[in-house]
């Protein structure tokens, strides 16, 4: 009849799940990550160590000039603090814009994506870091602490927030002398 209302014939049908073929679905997976390029590998976990702490030291020196700009001057300690953090995300733009912070370039390693070897990017090495500066104070420093060791006991060497952002960090590449270039891109 032309006067039934449209809700009276029910919900049309659920089209059914068709699994693909094992041929469809060998297509569908990722291809597994290229082998580091040669004369590379892995950074071990005493490398890593020592990159982080040429970049710690960096930070830990500009923190101690911020710290007497505050003693001088509020007005000088607040923009010593604003360079500072300017500082940081600097460092962490460089591991994802050129795979290498100041210490990772003197450690003679670099930051690069596990798909295909390849940089991540400035904005992804500002997550990458930034994954460490937000979880960190909220976990009260239970996450630093695993994702400093995470290496140990991973097989590509990653810490947490390497895996997380599906990255890798490579020894073997030439060790670079302390300088300004360092903090180019």
């Amino acid at each position: 009849p032309l006067d039934d209302a449209p809700w009276s014939a029910g919900p049309p049908p659920i089209p059914t799940y068709n699994p693909p073929s094992p041929t469809q679905a060998e297509g569908m997976q990722r291809p597994a990550p290229p082998p580091p390029p040669a004369g590379t590998r892995y950074a071990d976990w005493g490398e890593r160590v020592g990159a982080g702490l040429v970049d710690g030291g960096i930070l830990l020196a500009t923190l101690l000039v911020v710290g007497t700009l505050g003693d001088i001057s509020d007005t000088l300690g607040g923009l010593g603090a604003l360079a500072w953090f300017g500082l940081a995300g600097w460092m962490a733009w460089l591991n994802g814009s050129k795979g290498q912070s100041p210490g990772k370039a003197v450690m003679g390693l670099k930051v690069v994506r596990d798909a295909d070897r390849s940089t991540l990017g400035g904005p992804v090495g500002l997550v990458r870091s930034g994954i460490l500066w937000i979880v960190g104070p909220v976990t009260a420093g239970l996450f630093v602490v695993l994702a400093v060791l995470w290496p140990l006991w991973d097989r590509k060497n990653r810490t947490l927030h390497d895996a997380i952002v599906s990255a890798s960090v490579l020894g073997g590449y030439p060790r670079a002398r302390f300088g300004k270039d360092l903090f180019r891109l």
